[in-house]
């Protein structure tokens, strides 16, 4: 097949890769088509080739365009107020799983995850960096992370914590509500030791 023309980030290229993420969210990576996918995004399959020349060139640029908006929405939870840390990590980390655990099956996910690595590994840790950041700032400003300083562990510790669990919950969660359920608990457990930590201190400085 000849060389695809160069891909162009407007209307139609979004909805390209719009259309791939649901077919792969469905089918898994495998066994997602091109066909699947122009059916899906109401174009003819040459129309696809002439942007994408194959699977792998619009996979990455599903997965690429998906992360980006996901960054965007999560970015604009941090900076929400109004919100206890905890309900700002869970929303946070709601955005990170919700198409997919809404829309693949357990074995899909795996099989997307272990793509995503492996074939998208430059961007992959470059969004996970990004998140990395996000949850790191959400927890030192939220005044919680005296009492494990004081352990020895730093924002940025709990961040990656917080990052591998809901990693590993993903792709053994059968839906969205026992994902939130389970990332939930392990978000409280990090905020109430938080918060008791501030509670005491500010009982000591009384007592002085």
């Amino acid at each position: 097949m000849a060389e695809a023309a160069k891909i162009t980030h407007g209307p139609r290229h979004e909805s390209l890769c719009e259309a791939a993420a649901q077919v792969v969210y469905q089918f898994g990576y495998r066994k997602a088509s091109m066909e699947a996918i122009a059916a899906a995004a109401g174009v003819s399959r040459q129309t696809l080739y002439l942007q994408f020349r194959n699977k792998e060139t619009l996979f990455h640029a599903a997965l690429k365009h998906i992360t980006a908006k996901m960054l965007v929405e999560v970015r604009a939870i941090a900076g929400r107020p109004g919100k206890s840390t905890a309900q700002t990590l869970l929303a946070i980390f709601e955005v990170l799983c919700r198409d997919t655990l809404e829309q693949s099956s357990r074995a899909n996910r795996v099989e997307l995850l272990e793509v995503a690595r492996t074939q998208e590994a430059e961007l992959f840790t470059k969004v996970e960096k990004s998140l990395r950041t996000v949850v790191t700032d959400v927890l030192s400003e939220s005044g919680t992370m005296r009492e494990w300083e004081r352990d020895g562990f730093t924002a940025r510790d709990l961040a990656s914590h917080l990052l591998d669990v809901s990693s590993g919950v993903k792709s053994s969660a059968e839906n969205l509500q026992e994902y939130r359920a389970r990332m939930s608990l392990a978000i409280r457990i990090i905020c109430e030791r938080g918060s008791a930590g501030e509670a005491r201190s500010r009982s000591i400085g009384k007592s002085l």
